[in-house]
């Protein structure tokens, strides 16, 4: 089943696939291609191809594994506490969440060495198919449409390295040694140059291959986050720019899925709401683990009928899973309560406890930081579906832009320019999203211009955004991000940026650290 799906992707997954055997290492003065030069390379269309697709089939390696750590658990969406005294990950998680990270942590290098590595990649193809005749070879994207991508690729991780460093150097070739640190402005006008550029290059949801590449409609949704949080790189709002390209987009194909889950499904490429996703596959591109991240393994053996096991290291905290009411389809995304399985006789049978009696998840985490903190405390996210007797890689594919945040980022900047007022076509917006959560009848299910406040909208997002590596941002840009929360104590205005991790900072001197670090 899955094969067949990669199937419908056409010739893009099979590069992204080949591609995987290209990557090397991540330091930017290095050769992307270790055996393999430009000289003698780029000889027939599958050799082009596959290094177009290169950029792309890195952020399978990368996205979920560590760029969603560092989005997601320095809020209150996400936390990894130490359960029964195993502390992950030597305190990283902890500091996280906590906000007492430092320039020598691991993951925070791991994500500068990941988005460089990422725009590397790139930049070797753009070097390199300057000057190559590629006449004669029967490529399925024209040169124009692949530098165009590659470009948007490009863009999205210096708005990713915008959004978490701040000051970064902006690198267009392969071998720069030593590049400077640019402006937050300077970067900021960098990416909305090359978006603005290359739209009209790019092809559209529905042409040929379209999926999982960056389209005119991924394009205007990474426009869009950048003029979203234009007030917090720059220092200037810029909401008018946002609904424009808000716009755009919702007058594309794209329309809300029926139900809040089916961006999520295993089969998600049928969404019609997702804009732009990251492909996995668990046989052909098996690096999406996020249920085993979070589920509990007594849980994936009984109800799920999978052999791999369950690590429960990512649950939410307490006061996040709080914001959903039960009457919130979209609570079904939360497993908590007592467990129990279908047998294969149709019956309920108990999942039991490591401890003692049947299974009962509370959404209570004892203590971040504590031996009598269990296996069975914190709410487990499923937000993305799981599959009876699947692998423990999953074939869902990874949703990074899609037309359900896009409405909600258009109300919020309706109600900013509206001083923080809604107005009725805001809450309209909120509402066409918010009510295919709730049953028809509940009242519950629609906001007026009075109770949709710019701190109800924040909750909103939360409710109907958790885990797709949206919170930090919204959490930053509604400065709330250093507020006090559970296990955490009010923290520096400087965390909202991580530091430029020490072994970078030493080994380029001409980069400049942000400041408190």
């Amino acid at each position: 089943m899955k094969n067949n799906r990669y199937k419908n992707y056409g010739p893009f997954v099979f590069f992204m696939i080949i591609a995987l055997v290209f990557m090397g290492c991540s330091d930017l003065e290095e050769e992307v291609y270790s055996e393999e030069t430009e000289d003698n390379f780029f000889q027939n269309a599958d050799q082009v191809m596959s290094a177009y697709v290169l950029p792309y089939s890195f952020m399978q390696t990368h996205v979920y594994q560590v760029h969603f750590a560092l989005q997601e658990l320095p809020t209150d969406e996400v936390v990894a506490p130490t359960r029964n005294g195993y502390e992950d990950q030597d305190g990283q998680w902890v500091r996280l969440h906590r906000h007492t990270w430092t320039s020598s942590d691991l993951w925070i290098k791991l994500e500068w060495d990941n988005l460089f590595q990422a725009i590397g990649y790139s930049n070797y193809f753009l070097e390199v198919i300057k000057d190559k005749d590629f006449s004669g070879m029967d490529l399925p994207v024209s040169v124009e449409q692949m530098e165009a991508e590659i470009k948007m690729v490009r863009a999205l991780h210096y708005y990713w390295a915008l959004s978490s460093f701040g000051n970064i150097p902006i690198v267009e070739q392969v071998g720069d040694p030593n590049p400077e640190t640019k402006s937050s402005a300077e970067v900021f006008a960098f990416i909305e140059k090359e978006i603005k550029e290359n739209i009209p290059k790019l092809a559209e949801k529905g042409n040929s291959g379209w999926y999982g590449r960056f389209t005119k409609s991924a394009a205007q949704a990474l426009l869009a986050k950048l003029y979203l949080n234009a007030e917090v790189f720059t220092g200037t709002p810029r909401w008018e720019d946002c609904i424009t390209a808000c716009n755009t987009i919702m007058n594309a194909d794209f329309t809300l899925d029926a139900t809040w889950d089916a961006p999520f499904m295993i089969n998600n490429e049928n969404s019609d709401e997702n804009i732009f996703v990251v492909p996995f596959d668990a046989n052909n591109a098996a690096q999406f683990n996020f249920v085993q991240q979070n589920l509990h393994e007594e849980i994936l053996f009984n109800k799920y009928n999978v052999s791999y096991y369950g690590w429960h290291k990512f649950s939410s905290q307490e006061s996040f899973f709080n914001l959903y009411g039960s009457n919130d389809f979209r609570i079904d995304q939360w497993v908590v309560g007592l467990q129990s399985y279908i047998d294969e006789n149709g019956d309920e049978q108990p999942i039991w406890s490591w401890i003692d009696g049947q299974m009962n998840i509370t959404p209570e985490i004892t203590a971040l930081q504590s031996n009598d903190t269990g296996w069975e405390e914190g709410a487990m996210n499923i937000k993305y579906e799981v599959e009876v007797g699947g692998l423990e890689n999953m074939s869902n594919d990874m949703v990074i832009f899609r037309l359900a945040d896009i409405m909600l980022m258009k109300a919020e900047s309706l109600m900013r320019l509206n001083s923080g007022i809604a107005s009725q076509e805001a809450v309209e917006l909120v509402n066409e999203v918010r009510s295919r959560s709730f049953a028809p009848d509940d009242p519950e299910a629609q906001y007026n211009t009075s109770n949709l406040t710019l701190d109800e909208l924040l909750d909103e997002r939360g409710r109907e955004l958790s885990y797709e590596m949206h919170r930090r941002e919204d959490f930053i840009r509604f400065d709330k991000y250093t507020e006090p929360w559970w296990e955490k104590a009010e923290s520096e205005k400087y965390r909202e940026l991580y530091p430029i991790p020490f072994d970078v900072i030493t080994a380029n001197p001409a980069l400049e650290q942000n400041p408190g670090y």
